[in-house]
């Protein structure tokens, strides 16, 4: 299923949400996140890599995580349906993380709230409310 330009929705959902939902998985994946994927890759104009598991790829919860899930925190953006992990093509995540905080008023304005530090092979950002005028910067563990 589409949802968007450029993404289909097992792209933000991992195999067992899609053998279990199907197209349905949409339901759970909030559609901020979706618009915020698709402004990534249209302003940094490359391809984008969340997950890649439906074309025999390896990453399978890089998007919505399933609460029986022993990856990442046990309240992460991620079980919300809120957050990404992605690589583009061409750039490292710290030229894309400098990117993001040298524009981030663009950033935010397109749904983007928080976004995880030096994390050291992929971006990880999300659409959680936080009430600030500036990017959330949180700890990679």
């Amino acid at each position: 299923m589409q949802v968007s330009k450029n993404f289909i929705i097992q792209e933000f959902v991992g195999p067992s949400m899609y053998k279990k939902w199907g197209d349905k998985a949409i339901w759970f994946v909030d559609s901020r996140i979706i618009s915020l994927a698709q402004f990534i890759r249209d302003y940094f104009d490359m391809p984008m890599t969340i997950n890649n598991w439906h074309i025999g790829g390896e990453f399978t919860e890089r998007g919505l995580r399933d609460f029986a899930s022993e990856i990442g925190a046990q309240y992460s953006q991620h079980r919300f349906g809120r957050a990404i992990d992605f690589n583009l093509s061409n750039l490292t995540p710290d030229e894309i993380r400098k990117e993001i905080y040298k524009h981030q008023e663009v950033f935010m304005i397109n749904g983007l709230t928080c976004i995880e530090a030096d994390t050291p092979t992929w971006v990880h950002v999300d659409c959680r409310y936080t009430g600030l005028k500036k990017i959330l910067v949180v700890p990679f563990k």
